[in-house]
């Protein structure tokens, strides 16, 4: 060999040997465990379901800070066109001495008028008689002025400005019930969470059994197409030698054909079920998966009635009703709640400019306050009275579906029992029947081997075997989803 097909060579099984590296490389060896663990890391629902859980988390962390006051900073500017103006005119109040004035009632004597000179009063000299005034009112010595135009106060711009508190005392029971739907609904959300990693689970267990079923199918049919082939073999040379007939090499012939086209079927279907699979677990579609298993473990569980109440519990259609019960008891408590009063400790504290504490000047002034708020509910024109029988009737309609819901969950679960018992039935005595084809087809081949029967007879004995392995196969493949239905309906579907 010279050198130049030496390199050829060399190269050529480089090429081959990178060639199987990729391959093997892009190939993923997986067990029925390291699928579930995929399917959770990579699946679009279970992290839409998780983030749900987390915006519920959060929304019930926000009704539970209702529970304390709420201090808040609050201001306010106002641009305002004229001051205000106290007096609507010019103001004279008259000047009279202490003793004119009772000291217990504070009001003006009723003598004055007898000693109205003593008590400042004007009285007319040529008469004596007290003057009064157009309103009949008496005139004094003396008034003081008060000038309208010096009692306007304000200024265009105003600001009031400062912190406040408000803790609430008593809303009739809202908040507590309010954080209750907040807790409930927070609830559903983590148990749609598990409903969607059991739904995963049934998904990824169903397909991956499918995969099992086609794969031993396919093993099958690889074992009785080398039957064929030695079969073709015999039968082919006995034809040259003019033992047997065209017709049987022809009906060999056949029965390749036969099983070549079925074992296309199955390698297609393999190829489809595989990407199905890739799908669930949120792989590429393409990735090259090998599962190596077998569906011969046979599990017992008890029937559904021995533990039917647990296993109904057990349910989570069972527990989101449960804690859809509760959001409508707690709506309820709510509508019950706006017959009651509210009540509110409040406190302030308030900057303001024009400055009241100083004569309405330029310049900011504060004070603190601090009062309760209380608010009695007196006529509603029959609101509440109408929102709290709907409420009453969502009550009841919560309670209705829980009911409906159980009885309907423990037909299921009987049903699923049924199916899976009648599975165990069925599997085992389609071992005996793939047992008596197997035995069926020895005899038959040890007789056509000594010449007592025909390549026909053989062929029917051999189809009728592999048949029975078939049903066999599909029937542990039948008692697997039976199996994985029947945790399914109980709740007992593990993750």
């Amino acid at each position: 060999m010279n050198l130049k097909k030496q390199n050829i060579l060399i190269l050529l099984c480089i090429s081959i040997i990178c060639v199987k590296v990729f391959s093997q490389s892009d190939t993923i060896y997986l067990s029925l465990e390291k699928c579930k663990e995929i399917a959770f890391e990579k699946n679009y629902g279970i992290k839409i379901s998780e983030s749900q859980v987390v915006i519920a988390e959060n929304i019930r962390k926000s009704a539970k800070t209702n529970y304390f006051g709420q201090l808040s900073l609050g201001g306010q500017y106002q641009l305002t066109n004229k001051p205000f103006q106290v007096l609507n005119g010019n103001v004279f109040l008259p000047v009279v001495p202490f003793w004119s004035i009772d000291q217990g009632t504070m009001d003006l004597r009723p003598d004055i008028l007898q000693n109205p000179l003593l008590n400042g009063i004007v009285i007319n000299p040529a008469t004596g008689e007290v003057i009064r005034d157009p309103q009949g009112n008496p005139l004094f010595f003396f008034y003081s002025y008060l000038p309208a135009e010096q009692l306007k106060f304000g200024t265009h711009h105003n600001f009031l400005f400062g912190p406040g508190f408000i803790q609430p005392v008593y809303l009739g029971s809202k908040i507590r019930n309010a954080y209750r739907i907040a807790k409930s609904t927070r609830n559903i959300a983590e148990i749609q969470l598990e409903s969607e990693k059991k739904e995963l689970i049934y998904k990824v267990e169903e397909a991956y059994w499918r995969i099992i079923d086609l794969q031993e199918k396919l093993k099958l049919t690889e074992t009785a197409q080398e039957f064929l082939n030695r079969l073709y073999y015999d039968v082919n040379n006995f034809h040259e030698e003019g033992i047997v007939t065209k017709l049987e090499l022809l009906q060999v012939e056949m029965k390749l054909t036969e099983l070549e086209l079925n074992k296309t079927k199955l390698e297609n279907g393999l190829r489809i079920s595989y990407m199905a699979l890739n799908q669930i677990m949120g792989l590429d579609p393409h990735t090259q998966v090998f599962l190596s298993d077998n569906a011969e473990k046979i599990n017992v569980y008890p029937p559904p009635s021995a533990v039917e109440k647990t296993l109904v519990y057990n349910r989570n259609e069972i527990k989101i009703l449960d804690e859809t019960t509760n959001i409508s008891l707690a709506q309820q408590e709510i509508f019950k709640s706006r017959f009651l009063p509210n009540v509110n400790l409040m406190a302030n504290y308030l900057f303001m400019n024009p400055n009241p504490y100083k004569g309405f000047d330029k310049s900011f002034g504060s004070d603190w306050t601090a009062g309760i708020n209380i608010q009695i509910p007196i006529t509603h024109w029959g609101d509440r009275i109408y929102t709290m029988r709907a409420s009453n009737e969502i009550v009841e309609i919560a309670r209705l579906k829980r009911e409906e819901a159980v009885s309907l969950i423990i037909l299921d679960m009987n049903l699923a029992w049924n199916n899976y018992t009648e599975a165990i039935k069925n599997l085992n005595l389609l071992k005996k029947s793939m047992e008596l084809a197997a035995e069926i087809l020895r005899v038959a081949q040890d007789n056509y081997d000594e010449g007592i029967i025909s390549v026909s007879k053989l062929l029917e004995a051999e189809t009728n075997y592999v048949k029975a392995q078939t049903e066999y196969v599909e029937a542990k493949t039948k008692l697997k989803l039976c199996e994985l239905e029947y945790l399914k309906k109980t709740g007992e579907l593990k993750f």
